[in-house]
């Protein structure tokens, strides 16, 4: 995946588990699905910081090609 790429998920991810952490804390669910929002939200933190490292690397590799 590309810089642009991994930006624009980046992007989508941040703003889902804004959106999710949000309804969590602000509206009343059922235990069950607290849980499983809670779940949701360890994967999109898991995703989103594997996109940052993919990132990381993109850029790194990007700065090692221009020299």
């Amino acid at each position: 995946m590309g810089k642009d790429e991994l930006n624009k998920m980046i992007a989508v991810k941040k703003m889902d588990l804004e959106e999710c952490e949000e309804e969590l804390y602000n509206r009343y669910y059922p235990s069950i699905v607290r849980v499983a929002m809670m779940n949701y939200i360890a994967v999109l933190q898991e995703q989103l910081e594997q996109y940052n490292n993919d990132l990381k690397i993109v850029m790194r590799m990007g700065s090692i090609q221009k020299e």
